[in-house]
Formats: structure tokens, C-alpha cells, sequence
């Protein structure tokens, strides 16, 4: 393997060994599954194998480099999460396509030298709450959608990661959105008056008139259990997450993966 890493973060690896949970114990390999080695991690949902990059499915993990997303407040946690999952186990992919950028799209898989066990990697970075959720029907595969989503769920259960902060995260409304740019890329409550509630491009839209929150379809069919949306239309709600930057709305927004990340004022 390649590692890239500070002698900082190699201290703060060995820290994982100890804390993390493994989910999803695989029993056979599949027939298009491919072993590789020579990794460099690029960031939690990212890597690199002989100068190809692989974006790995299922999970969004927060960004470690200003882009379209702000750098978020567990990208660096993900990638030394990565780090670890590379250096304990065999790795192995699943492809499942490229996409736009010419990444190839895979799965990812640990397989435990002295054991034989095989885990997924998407769902236990998730399980320790460094990556959320991020599913797209063209390239799910229901069982390790299904494990995702219930590490996921665990991850919330336990406040491990992003949900460290669910108790305490600052809550964010009309009062402070001339501030609102300090708090991009962090995790906060975002309250809002909701005024429309609509579902457009395979999206739901949540507005108020200072910001915004969107649920992609492929969460909400995976996570949400028929939750009514257009309920909160009229409600003072408050909603978790990270706060990204939407230049297409002009607002502020939370990408909202589950109901458990809302909670409704009044």
C-alpha cells in the first residue's frame, strides 16, 4: 500500500484500531470482484490504484479540500479511516461502472488475512459516523444499501462521529443568516419556517425564505419509510447536517439524509 500521511495522523489511526466496528460480514466473494493493492488514499470516499481513481459507492463522505462542498468538519477523521481499513485487510472492489469524471465506481471490500472474514468498507466507515449515506438506483446493490443504511442508523444510535455533536451542534435560524458563512462546512441545526415543500429532478426541495434543505430520492426511498415532506410546509422545523452552499438557489442548505436529522419546533 501507499500511504500518504503525517506523523499526526498515523498516532491518530492507531486510536481507530482500538474504537472502530466492523459491519457486514460477507460470506463469498463475488464473480466481478477484483483484489487490489498499491492504494493512495485521496479522502474518505476516494482513492487511487496505478494512476486510476475509484470512487467508492454507497457513502458521501465530507469533503478535505474546498470545492462545489466546503471542507467538512470529518473529512480528515474519513480519510485516516480509510487509511486504517487499507493497512488492516486485503482490499478487493466490486465495479459497478464510471462516472462522469472517469472514475470507476466500485464497492469496497477488507478481507481479514488470518480470518478469512470479509467486510464492507462503506458500511463501516459509516457505522463509526465518518460518511453518509449517498445511493443512486443504477449502481445499489439492496444488500449493501441495506447494511449502509443501518450502520448509518447505529452510527446516529451510539453519537459516534457527525452524530457527536447531535446534542450540542449550534442551532442556526432568520436571526443569524448574516453569519450563516462562518458556520459552511460545519455541523449545525438549521431552523427554518417552512414556507414550500416540492419534488423536482429526482429531489425534494425544503425552503424557507433564508435557506434550504434537500433530500435526493435515493435517501429518502432508502431511509425516510414514507415520511411526509409536505407536512412540515407551515412548521417551524429544525434540520442536521452539514451546512453547504447552493450558487444555483442563492441559499444556504443542509442535505438531509433520514427523519431522525428532524425535529419539529412548533
Amino acid at each position: 500500500m501507499i500511504f500518504r500521511k503525517s506523523k499526526t495522523n498515523a498516532i491518530y489511526v492507531l486510536v481507530i484500531v482500538v474504537s472502530q466496528v466492523l459491519t457486514l460480514t460477507l460470506s463469498s466473494c463475488s464473480p466481478q470482484e477484483t483484489a487490489i493493492s498499491n492504494v493512495e488514499i485521496l479522502d474518505g470516499d476516494t482513492l487511487r490504484v496505478s494512476g486510476q481513481s475509484f470512487r467508492i459507492l454507497g457513502i458521501d463522505a465530507p469533503e478535505i479540500h474546498e470545492g462545489d462542498k466546503p471542507v467538512g468538519e470529518y473529512g480528515q477523521d474519513a480519510k485516516n479511516y480509510l487509511y486504517w481499513f487499507a493497512s488492516q485487510f486485503e482490499l478487493s472492489y466490486e465495479q459497478k461502472g464510471k462516472d462522469s469524471y472517469g472514475r470507476i465506481l466500485v464497492y469496497l471490500f477488507g478481507k481479514d488475512r488470518q480470518t478469512g472474514a470479509k467486510y464492507l468498507y462503506e458500511a463501516s466507515v459509516t457505522e463509526n459516523g465518518y460518511a453518509r449515506p449517498l445511493i443512486y438506483d443504477n449502481t445499489s446493490v439492496p444488500e449493501y444499501t441495506k447494511a449502509i443504511v443501518d450502520a448509518y442508523k447505529r452510527a446516529y444510535e451510539n453519537r459516534r462521529g457527525i452524530f457527536s455533536k447531535y446534542d450540542n451542534a449550534p442551532v442556526i435560524d432568520k436571526t443569524k443568516a448574516s453569519q450563516l458563512s462562518s458556520y459552511k462546512g460545519k455541523i449545525v441545526w438549521l431552523e427554518m419556517d417552512v414556507n414550500n415543500v416540492k419534488f423536482s429532478n429526482d429531489t425534494y426541495y425544503i425552503y424557507s425564505d433564508f435557506a434550504l434543505v434537500k433530500i435526493r430520492s435515493g435517501e429518502y426511498n432508502n431511509l425516510f419509510n414514507g415520511y411526509n415532506l409536505y407536512g412540515l410546509k407551515g412548521r417551524k422545523v429544525r434540520f442536521y447536517g452539514e451546512l453547504w452552499y447552493d450558487s444555483y438557489e442563492g441559499k444556504y442548505m443542509i442535505m438531509l439524509r433520514t427523519p431522525f436529522e428532524i425535529k419539529i419546533v412548533n
